[in-house]
């Protein structure tokens, strides 16, 4: 089965600096926009990932070789499983979709 995940990369903010005009913020912070990967069970590793925290869940690393790498790094936070909204869901909801 295929899962369909959204992530938000939230520990990689893209941070820019208007030159226009002085009397406005120095810095702003824009989050980038959720991405969407795929990702199958692999029978041995599961999707290799750990999830830590909740609400939203964080990617706590990334098994080297397993269907996560390359798609998620440590820091991720998963906000969508398939059609799901997870951004409020506890550890163990987010857990039992993808099981």
């Amino acid at each position: 089965m295929t899962y369909l995940l959204a992530v938000w990369l939230n520990s990689h903010m893209i941070q820019t600096a208007p030159f226009d005009d002085p009397r406005i913020d120095s810095c702003q912070i824009i989050p980038p926009a959720p991405r969407k990967i795929e990702m199958k069970r692999d029978p041995i590793l599961g999707f290799g990932f750990v999830a830590g925290s909740e609400k939203p869940v964080v990617v706590r690393s990334v098994t080297p070789g397993g269907p996560s790498e390359g798609k998620l790094i440590p820091g991720d936070q998963i906000i969508m499983i398939n059609d799901e909204p997870v951004n409020t869901a506890p550890r163990e909801r987010v857990i039992d979709l993808v099981r």
